[in-house]
Parts: C-alpha cells; structure tokens; sequence
C-alpha cells in the first residue's frame, strides 16, 4: 500500500528549508554574513554594542574620579573594571587612566598598622599587577608582591586555628567578600613570578574560610560567622547576594590565573559550578537577584551590584569553557538587560545596595564605585560572547523613594566591620 503523499504545505516548506540552506552556505562561501533568528521580543545587541555601553559608563565615571587617590576596596573594584576594559576597548585612555593612578600612590597598596593583613586592602594590587603585565616596569610589581608575601607568610606560619564551636575566628579572611579581594592577586602574582608560596596559602586560606562560611545544602556562602544561625524575618537563612556574587566573581578571577594542573583546582571548579546552578535558579524575573537570595519578600528591591558580579561570573564560566552556554547564557542576557535598565541619567549605575555588611534596602538612585567596576568586569566578558539576544527592558522595583538615599561622593571611605579579633 503506497504512503500518502505529503501535503502540499509540508513540502513547500521542506523545499523552502532546503533552499535557504543553499542560499545561507552560497552567501557564507562568498564572504556574506546572514543574521541570526532573533525573538521577535528581543533586541540583537553586538560586540561593538556591549563595549560602547561599558565605555560610556568608564567616561562618565571617570569625569568624577579625575585625581582621586581614593585606594580602598571600593575604588579598587572600580579600577579593576577599567583594567578588563583596557584590554578589550580600542581606546587607550582606559589604560592610561590607571597607570595614572597607579603612579599617583606609588603602585602601592593601602596599609593599615592595626589590620596589615586585610584582604581590601589588597584588592588593588590585582589591577597594579594587571599594568605590570602590561609595562614590566619593577616600581608597579615590588609594593604589591612584598604585601602578598607578608600576608602569605602569616597564613601558613602565624594564623591560629578556632576550637571547635568558636563563636569568634582567627581567620585571615573571616568574611566572604574576603575571597573575592585577595584570592586573585595571590595565583596572579604565582603565575607572574613563578613563585608558589604565594598561591599555595591563598589555597589554605581559602578553603578554611570555605569550611566556615560554605553551606553545602544550599551552595551558598554565609557572609561570616555571625550569619550561621541568623534566620530572616520569614525564617530563612540569610545569603546575601552582593556577598556571594564576591565569592563566584571572586573564584572566576581566582581560576583564571591558577594553572590547570593545580591539586585542589577541580575542587574550585566544583564550588563554582554549584553556586552557577543554585544562584540561576534565584535570579528573579527582573533578571536581577535579590539583596537576601532566599527571602525576596523580606527585600523585594532590584539589585544590581550583586547582579553584575553574578553576570560577569556566569558569563566568565561560558567564555573558558566551564559552564554550558546553552544553559546559562539566558541567564546572563537577563541580567545585562536589568543592568542596562537600572542606569542612571547621568550614566552611572543605579539601584546599588550601598556599603554594607548583609541585605538592606535598596534606592534607584544609589550607586557606588564597586558597582562601576562590576558593570565593566561584565561587560568585557559578555563582549566575547557576543551577539547577545537581550530581553525588553524589565520593571525594577525598589520600595525606597530614589530622594530619600542620596547618591555617595566617589571618596566615601571604606565603613565595612572590623576584623573579628
């Protein structure tokens, strides 16, 4: 019994298909690009696109900082924003921009007498060791390398242990943000110098703060001891997104300079590829991730500076091959959609949870400098993903009226908590 014949729609489009194949191979045979399909509900946004956004907000950042010696973590996440884009923009102001600051201080980390060892004040020697790889001149390396080396030796020969159920911690780095400051200048400074002393105590700090603050149900980081039994106005536990968008940007940074033959390095990429799903399946339909991750009707506000951290990691996992792209870059279309939607008139970043030490409350108006820096760190990693596929503008959503939290002057000092002793 023969088969019927197809219908005859069904052939027109088989025929059709096979035709614009033809077509689409003749036209890429002959040098011809053909453009993606792209939902009618989304915008096709280029590499060139992704770039001149990110310079637009380093320009409009920078008419602000113009002199700033300003050397704490919240500058020195900016100035890490500008070293990426240095790399990747055709401008060469970004770059001149930090080595004009970098000789301003010496190229000479923050000290603090009474906390030698604090890990924000080592966020900076990440970008001076960047502009030493670009210049290999000994001014811009020798400041950061001796302090990496002190904190270094205190690790492995000074650093006390915590009886069990301490209450309190002798850790170096004792709170989350802490992973995201200091790792990466340690496997920098290995790699660059070829000395491992540097990366194997960043090892054995990291994970004795990993063992404390880790909470390996939910894949997620306390932001430190104080927070391990806190629960929030609902019950749940408190993560703060800000704080773990330290940690997974924190370990992107960290892996990016660790050699792939490194003993514990499977290790790291466990951790991260856990906090990837768990942190994807959080993000709100906003494309943002609420200040607390597990209670967003305790802070119903959008949020970008965890956001950025969270879009720069995700799409740093896509870039080296670490995360699946299929999976996560819709992830990460979403969340540059919200980021681009929460800038300010004067093309700063809005919607930014100010200076803290857990969730709070955030105002379309805040910004700081950190944030600026994450905007950038995103948008070098997404520039090699691109084209992107971006969603409409999303509804951000703050209950704080924007006059009632003015916007912070670039010099606002460092306010976060003193070590525990």
């Amino acid at each position: 019994m023969r088969a019927n014949p197809a219908p005859r729609e069904t052939k027109f489009a088989v025929m059709s298909s096979f035709l614009f194949r033809c077509c689409a191979a003749a036209l890429i045979v002959a040098g011809w690009s053909v453009p993606r399909c792209v939902a009618a509900d989304r915008a096709e946004m280029s590499r060139g696109e992704i770039v001149a956004d990110a310079e637009r907000m380093a320009d409009a950042q920078l008419a602000q900082v113009a002199g700033s010696r300003q050397l704490d973590w919240v500058a020195a996440v900016m100035w890490l924003g500008y070293s990426d884009l240095a790399a990747i923009s055709s401008r060469p102001d970004y770059a001149a921009a930090v080595d004009q600051f970098g000789a301003s201080v010496a190229w000479t980390p923050r000290f603090r007498a009474k906390i030698p060892n604090h890990a924000d004040d080592l966020c900076i020697a990440q970008t001076f060791l960047d502009a030493y790889t670009r210049k290999a001149d000994a001014a811009r390396l020798l400041p950061s390398e001796e302090r990496i080396a002190a904190v270094s030796d205190y690790i492995t020969g000074k650093e006390l242990p915590d009886p069990p159920g301490a209450t309190k911690t002798h850790l170096t780095w004792w709170w989350c943000d802490a992973l995201f400051m200091a790792p990466a200048g340690h496997a920098r400074l290995s790699a660059i110098t070829g000395d491992g002393r540097y990366l194997d105590a960043m090892d054995e700090e990291w994970w004795r703060t990993a063992a404390l603050l880790y909470d390996r149900q939910e894949h997620l980081f306390f932001r430190d001891i104080s927070f391990l039994h806190k629960r929030s106005r609902h019950g749940n536990k408190i993560f703060w997104s800000r704080g773990n968008g330290w940690v997974f940007a924190g370990l992107a940074r960290t892996l990016t300079y660790m050699p792939a033959d490194y003993p514990s390095r499977a290790r790291y990429v466990a951790i991260y590829r856990e906090m990837a799903a768990r942190l994807a399946s959080l993000q709100r339909e906003d494309g943002t991730w609420s200040p607390s991750l597990l209670d967003e009707a305790e802070f119903p506000d959008s949020e970008t500076s965890g956001t950025a951290l969270d879009c720069f990691a995700f799409a740093w996992g896509i870039n080296h091959g670490v995360l699946d792209r299929k999976a996560y870059l819709p992830v990460i279309e979403k969340a540059w959609a919200a980021l681009l939607a929460a800038r300010r008139p004067d093309g700063l970043p809005g919607y930014v949870q100010n200076v803290g030490a857990g969730p709070a409350p955030v105002s379309p108006a805040g910004t700081q400098l950190y944030a600026t820096g994450a905007f950038l760190m995103a948008a070098c990693q997404l520039a090699a993903l691109a084209p992107l596929e971006i969603p409409p503008p999303p509804h951000l959503s703050s209950p704080v009226q924007p006059a009632a939290v003015a916007s912070p002057s670039p010099s606002a000092p460092d306010s976060q908590p003193k070590p525990t002793p």
